[in-house]
């Protein structure tokens, strides 16, 4: 089944890195968590990032994690499939709690009468 194997975990840490910060990424491949998005920008920032980003573009309006549902979905789980390498992670059996390429849902999670009714295209 695919899974989610590149996603960043701090060493000696149990802690995924759903979104990274830009800014740090860009300055020394740092990868810190984001704690903004920035809808402008379409970029990603950590608190220390977005003060500089704030007084640089004022008028920026920046989406805090409390309002995480309005982040576009991180590309970070957009992978290629472990078992299917030709294709991209792209969906999620609620069932099985698995994410799933187009193939893995045609071969496995396809079975309307054993209960995969909710496959979400993420």
């Amino acid at each position: 089944m695919a899974t989610s194997s590149q996603s960043s975990v701090e060493p000696s840490s149990n802690e995924v890195k759903d979104y990274i910060c830009n800014a740090c990424e860009d300055q020394n491949n740092a990868e810190t968590s984001a704690d903004f998005y920035c809808k402008q920008c379409e970029r990603f920032y950590c608190g220390n990032c977005i003060h500089l980003h704030g007084k640089l573009f004022a008028k920026h309006n920046s989406i805090g994690r409390v309002d995480i549902d309005k982040w576009p979905v991180s590309k970070k789980f957009l992978q290629t499939c472990d078992v299917h390498k030709e294709h991209k992670i792209d969906q999620f059996c609620n069932l099985h709690k698995q994410l799933c390429c187009p193939q893995c849902v045609s071969d496995q999670h396809r079975y309307v009468l054993f209960g995969c009714l909710v496959i979400i295209t993420i």
